[in-house]
Protein backbone atom coordinates (compact mmCIF):
# COMPACT_ATOMS: atom_id res chain seq x y z
CA UNK A 1 0.00 0.00 0.00
CA UNK A 2 1.28 3.45 -0.89
CA UNK A 3 1.85 5.50 2.27
CA UNK A 4 3.69 8.55 0.95
CA UNK A 5 4.81 10.17 -2.29
CA UNK A 6 6.84 13.29 -3.04
CA UNK A 7 9.64 14.58 -5.23
CA UNK A 8 10.95 17.07 -7.75
CA UNK A 9 11.01 17.16 -11.52
CA UNK A 10 14.22 15.10 -11.40
CA UNK A 11 13.43 12.52 -8.71
CA UNK A 12 10.22 10.96 -7.43
CA UNK A 13 9.99 9.01 -4.17
CA UNK A 14 7.17 6.57 -3.38
CA UNK A 15 6.98 4.59 -0.14
CA UNK A 16 4.97 1.38 0.29
CA UNK A 17 4.28 -0.88 3.25
CA UNK A 18 5.28 -4.55 3.15
CA UNK A 19 3.58 -7.58 4.68
CA UNK A 20 6.28 -7.94 7.32
CA UNK A 21 5.86 -4.37 8.60
CA UNK A 22 8.79 -2.81 6.77
CA UNK A 23 8.73 -0.26 3.96
CA UNK A 24 9.81 -0.22 0.34
CA UNK A 25 11.30 3.03 -0.86
CA UNK A 26 11.08 3.50 -4.64
CA UNK A 27 13.21 6.37 -5.95
CA UNK A 28 12.60 7.03 -9.65
CA UNK A 29 15.12 9.13 -11.53
CA UNK A 30 13.17 10.96 -14.20
CA UNK A 31 16.18 11.91 -16.31
CA UNK A 32 18.34 8.79 -16.36
CA UNK A 33 19.03 5.58 -14.49
CA UNK A 34 21.76 5.69 -11.84
CA UNK A 35 24.67 3.27 -11.99
CA UNK A 36 24.38 0.66 -9.25
CA UNK A 37 27.59 -1.29 -8.67
CA UNK A 38 28.84 -2.44 -5.29
CA UNK A 39 25.85 -1.48 -3.12
CA UNK A 40 24.86 -5.01 -2.19
CA UNK A 41 28.47 -5.89 -1.34
CA UNK A 42 28.88 -3.35 1.48
CA UNK A 43 28.64 -5.39 4.70
CA UNK A 44 26.90 -3.00 7.07
CA UNK A 45 23.65 -3.53 8.99
CA UNK A 46 23.11 0.23 8.81
CA UNK A 47 23.47 0.57 5.01
CA UNK A 48 20.33 -0.46 3.12
CA UNK A 49 21.43 -1.83 -0.29
CA UNK A 50 19.82 -0.76 -3.53
CA UNK A 51 18.21 -2.81 -6.27
CA UNK A 52 17.81 -1.29 -9.71
CA UNK A 53 14.95 -1.75 -12.17
CA UNK A 54 15.24 0.60 -15.11
CA UNK A 55 15.46 4.09 -13.68
CA UNK A 56 13.89 3.14 -10.33
CA UNK A 57 15.97 2.24 -7.28
CA UNK A 58 14.34 0.29 -4.43
CA UNK A 59 15.37 -0.03 -0.80
CA UNK A 60 13.89 -1.87 2.18
CA UNK A 61 13.80 0.32 5.28
CA UNK A 62 12.38 0.15 8.82
CA UNK A 63 10.35 3.35 8.49
CA UNK A 64 8.39 5.55 6.12
CA UNK A 65 9.82 8.93 7.13
CA UNK A 66 13.33 10.21 6.55
CA UNK A 67 15.25 11.93 9.31
CA UNK A 68 15.22 15.12 7.22
CA UNK A 69 11.43 15.31 7.42
CA UNK A 70 11.55 14.71 11.17
CA UNK A 71 13.89 17.61 11.95
CA UNK A 72 13.06 20.13 9.20
CA UNK A 73 11.51 22.69 9.29
CA UNK A 74 13.06 23.16 12.75
CA UNK A 75 10.68 22.61 15.63
CA UNK A 76 10.83 21.00 19.08
CA UNK A 77 12.04 17.44 18.43
CA UNK A 78 11.14 14.58 20.76
CA UNK A 79 12.40 11.88 18.41
CA UNK A 80 15.58 10.07 19.58
CA UNK A 81 18.17 11.57 17.26
CA UNK A 82 21.33 10.02 18.66
CA UNK A 83 20.61 6.39 17.62
CA UNK A 84 19.82 7.49 14.06
CA UNK A 85 23.02 9.53 13.68
CA UNK A 86 25.05 6.79 15.33
CA UNK A 87 23.72 4.42 12.66
CA UNK A 88 24.75 6.86 9.91
CA UNK A 89 28.22 7.17 11.38
CA UNK A 90 28.59 3.39 11.51
CA UNK A 91 27.24 3.02 7.97
CA UNK A 92 29.77 5.49 6.54
CA UNK A 93 32.58 3.92 8.55
CA UNK A 94 31.67 0.53 7.06
CA UNK A 95 31.33 1.89 3.52
CA UNK A 96 34.58 3.85 3.66
CA UNK A 97 36.34 0.84 5.18
CA UNK A 98 35.06 -1.61 2.57
CA UNK A 99 37.95 -3.89 1.57
CA UNK A 100 36.32 -5.84 -1.25
CA UNK A 101 36.75 -5.11 -4.97
CA UNK A 102 35.70 -1.58 -5.91
CA UNK A 103 33.61 -1.86 -9.06
CA UNK A 104 33.22 1.89 -9.19
CA UNK A 105 36.13 4.13 -10.12
CA UNK A 106 34.38 7.45 -10.62
CA UNK A 107 34.03 10.46 -8.33
CA UNK A 108 30.81 11.23 -6.44
CA UNK A 109 28.14 12.26 -8.97
CA UNK A 110 27.43 15.42 -6.97
CA UNK A 111 31.02 16.55 -7.44
CA UNK A 112 30.86 15.80 -11.17
CA UNK A 113 27.66 17.86 -11.52
CA UNK A 114 29.05 20.67 -9.43
CA UNK A 115 32.37 20.79 -11.30
CA UNK A 116 30.59 20.91 -14.65
CA UNK A 117 28.35 23.74 -13.43
CA UNK A 118 31.25 25.68 -11.92
CA UNK A 119 33.16 25.53 -15.20
CA UNK A 120 30.38 26.15 -17.71
CA UNK A 121 27.06 26.87 -16.05
CA UNK A 122 23.97 24.99 -17.21
CA UNK A 123 21.32 25.04 -19.90
CA UNK A 124 18.39 24.98 -17.44
CA UNK A 125 17.10 28.41 -16.50
CA UNK A 126 17.57 28.27 -12.71
CA UNK A 127 21.13 26.89 -12.64
CA UNK A 128 22.16 29.12 -15.56
CA UNK A 129 20.87 32.20 -13.75
CA UNK A 130 22.62 31.08 -10.57
CA UNK A 131 25.91 30.71 -12.43
CA UNK A 132 25.63 34.26 -13.74
CA UNK A 133 24.86 35.53 -10.24
CA UNK A 134 27.74 33.61 -8.63
CA UNK A 135 30.18 34.68 -11.33
CA UNK A 136 29.18 38.30 -10.71
CA UNK A 137 29.07 38.27 -6.89
CA UNK A 138 31.67 35.62 -6.05
CA UNK A 139 34.01 36.05 -9.01
CA UNK A 140 35.57 33.41 -11.26
CA UNK A 141 38.54 32.93 -8.92
CA UNK A 142 36.33 31.66 -6.11
CA UNK A 143 34.42 29.41 -8.50
CA UNK A 144 37.74 27.97 -9.63
CA UNK A 145 38.66 27.39 -6.00
CA UNK A 146 35.49 25.35 -5.51
CA UNK A 147 36.29 23.34 -8.64
CA UNK A 148 39.76 22.62 -7.25
CA UNK A 149 38.19 21.42 -4.00
CA UNK A 150 35.96 19.08 -6.00
CA UNK A 151 39.03 17.66 -7.72
CA UNK A 152 40.87 17.16 -4.41
CA UNK A 153 38.03 15.03 -3.02
CA UNK A 154 37.76 12.87 -6.16
CA UNK A 155 39.69 9.66 -6.99
CA UNK A 156 43.35 9.75 -7.82
CA UNK A 157 45.00 10.60 -4.54
CA UNK A 158 46.52 8.41 -1.86
CA UNK A 159 43.84 7.22 0.53
CA UNK A 160 40.99 6.66 -1.93
CA UNK A 161 38.13 4.64 -0.46
CA UNK A 162 34.65 3.55 -1.41
CA UNK A 163 32.26 6.44 -0.83
CA UNK A 164 28.53 6.64 -0.30
CA UNK A 165 28.76 9.76 -2.44
CA UNK A 166 25.87 11.85 -1.15
CA UNK A 167 24.97 10.87 2.44
CA UNK A 168 22.12 12.97 3.78
CA UNK A 169 19.32 13.13 6.30
CA UNK A 170 16.92 12.58 3.41
CA UNK A 171 18.48 9.16 2.85
CA UNK A 172 18.52 8.29 6.56
CA UNK A 173 15.44 6.27 7.50
CA UNK A 174 14.90 5.47 11.18
CA UNK A 175 12.44 2.99 12.64
CA UNK A 176 9.32 4.63 14.11
CA UNK A 177 10.60 4.11 17.64
CA UNK A 178 14.01 5.51 16.75
CA UNK A 179 15.89 2.46 18.01
CA UNK A 180 17.77 1.99 14.75
CA UNK A 181 18.10 3.46 11.27
CA UNK A 182 19.52 2.72 7.84
CA UNK A 183 21.29 4.87 5.28
CA UNK A 184 19.93 4.23 1.78
CA UNK A 185 23.05 3.30 -0.17
CA UNK A 186 23.68 2.62 -3.83
CA UNK A 187 22.68 5.41 -6.20
CA UNK A 188 25.84 7.45 -5.72
CA UNK A 189 28.50 4.90 -4.76
CA UNK A 190 31.86 6.24 -5.89
CA UNK A 191 35.48 6.63 -4.93
CA UNK A 192 37.52 9.40 -3.38
CA UNK A 193 38.76 10.72 -0.08
CA UNK A 194 36.84 9.59 3.03
CA UNK A 195 36.55 13.21 4.16
CA UNK A 196 34.04 13.74 1.37
CA UNK A 197 31.29 11.61 2.93
CA UNK A 198 31.76 12.95 6.45
CA UNK A 199 32.07 16.55 5.27
CA UNK A 200 29.05 16.25 3.00
CA UNK A 201 26.81 15.18 5.88
CA UNK A 202 28.26 17.67 8.35
CA UNK A 203 27.78 20.41 5.78
CA UNK A 204 24.09 19.60 5.64
CA UNK A 205 23.78 19.69 9.43
CA UNK A 206 25.74 22.94 9.62
CA UNK A 207 23.54 24.52 6.98
CA UNK A 208 20.40 23.57 8.88
CA UNK A 209 21.83 24.92 12.14
CA UNK A 210 22.95 28.11 10.40
CA UNK A 211 19.59 28.74 8.76
CA UNK A 212 17.70 27.97 11.98
CA UNK A 213 19.96 30.21 14.02
CA UNK A 214 19.63 33.11 11.58
CA UNK A 215 15.87 33.00 11.12
CA UNK A 216 14.35 31.60 14.30
CA UNK A 217 14.47 32.95 17.87
CA UNK A 218 16.21 31.13 20.67
CA UNK A 219 19.34 29.03 20.93
CA UNK A 220 17.30 25.82 21.19
CA UNK A 221 16.54 25.85 17.46
CA UNK A 222 20.11 24.81 16.65
CA UNK A 223 20.42 22.23 19.42
CA UNK A 224 19.13 19.18 17.47
CA UNK A 225 21.71 19.67 14.73
CA UNK A 226 24.55 19.99 17.23
CA UNK A 227 23.37 16.83 18.96
CA UNK A 228 23.23 14.97 15.66
CA UNK A 229 26.71 16.15 14.65
CA UNK A 230 28.20 15.02 17.95
CA UNK A 231 26.58 11.58 17.70
CA UNK A 232 27.70 11.19 14.09
CA UNK A 233 31.30 12.14 14.83
CA UNK A 234 31.48 9.81 17.82
CA UNK A 235 30.29 6.89 15.68
CA UNK A 236 32.20 7.76 12.50
CA UNK A 237 35.48 8.71 14.10
CA UNK A 238 37.80 11.56 13.17
CA UNK A 239 38.60 12.43 9.56
CA UNK A 240 42.27 12.20 8.53
CA UNK A 241 42.33 15.68 6.99
CA UNK A 242 40.31 18.46 8.61
CA UNK A 243 40.91 20.82 5.68
CA UNK A 244 39.37 18.39 3.19
CA UNK A 245 36.50 17.81 5.62
CA UNK A 246 35.68 21.50 5.74
CA UNK A 247 36.10 21.90 1.99
CA UNK A 248 33.59 19.09 1.40
CA UNK A 249 31.17 20.69 3.85
CA UNK A 250 31.42 23.94 1.89
CA UNK A 251 30.89 22.10 -1.40
CA UNK A 252 27.76 20.53 0.10
CA UNK A 253 26.33 23.98 0.72
CA UNK A 254 27.17 25.10 -2.83
CA UNK A 255 25.60 21.93 -4.24
CA UNK A 256 22.44 22.53 -2.21
CA UNK A 257 22.12 26.05 -3.60
CA UNK A 258 22.50 24.63 -7.10
CA UNK A 259 19.86 21.97 -6.41
CA UNK A 260 17.52 24.61 -5.03
CA UNK A 261 17.87 26.77 -8.14
CA UNK A 262 17.22 23.76 -10.37
CA UNK A 263 14.42 22.03 -8.45
CA UNK A 264 12.59 24.73 -6.51
CA UNK A 265 13.12 27.94 -8.40
CA UNK A 266 14.43 31.42 -7.79
CA UNK A 267 14.02 33.39 -4.58
CA UNK A 268 15.42 36.59 -3.15
CA UNK A 269 17.34 34.61 -0.55
CA UNK A 270 19.64 33.10 -3.18
CA UNK A 271 21.69 36.30 -3.42
CA UNK A 272 22.26 36.41 0.34
CA UNK A 273 23.16 32.73 0.31
CA UNK A 274 25.76 33.32 -2.42
CA UNK A 275 27.29 36.03 -0.23
CA UNK A 276 27.45 33.57 2.68
CA UNK A 277 29.30 31.12 0.46
CA UNK A 278 31.72 33.84 -0.58
CA UNK A 279 32.68 34.34 3.07
CA UNK A 280 33.09 30.58 3.59
CA UNK A 281 35.40 30.29 0.58
CA UNK A 282 37.47 33.29 1.68
CA UNK A 283 37.92 31.60 5.08
CA UNK A 284 39.11 28.40 3.33
CA UNK A 285 36.12 26.61 4.83
CA UNK A 286 37.36 27.15 8.39
CA UNK A 287 34.03 28.62 9.53
CA UNK A 288 31.62 26.34 7.67
CA UNK A 289 31.09 24.01 10.64
CA UNK A 290 31.00 26.76 13.27
CA UNK A 291 27.20 26.40 13.75
CA UNK A 292 27.84 22.89 15.09
CA UNK A 293 30.85 23.56 17.30
CA UNK A 294 29.59 24.63 20.74
CA UNK A 295 28.16 21.24 21.68
CA UNK A 296 30.56 18.98 19.83
CA UNK A 297 34.08 20.06 20.58
CA UNK A 298 35.07 17.58 17.86
CA UNK A 299 35.03 19.57 14.64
Amino acid sequence: MLVDEYGTRHLRTRIFTTEDGRFLWHRTHLAEAPAITTAAAVPSPNAAPATLDGNTVTYTAPGATSLARIVWPPAPVTFPLIPAMTAVGHALRDINGHTGPLDTAGPPPALTRLTRWLRAGDEEEGPARLHRLCTDRMGPTRLNTLAEWCHAAAPGATGDVLLHGEPSLGLTVPAPDGCHAVLLTGETLSRGRPEHDAGWLLGELAEMADVAGRNLPGDSTTAPFKIMAAAFLTARGPAPDDTLLRHSATLRRMAHLLDFAGNVGWSEGITAYADTLTALIDADGRTVLAPLEPNTGRI
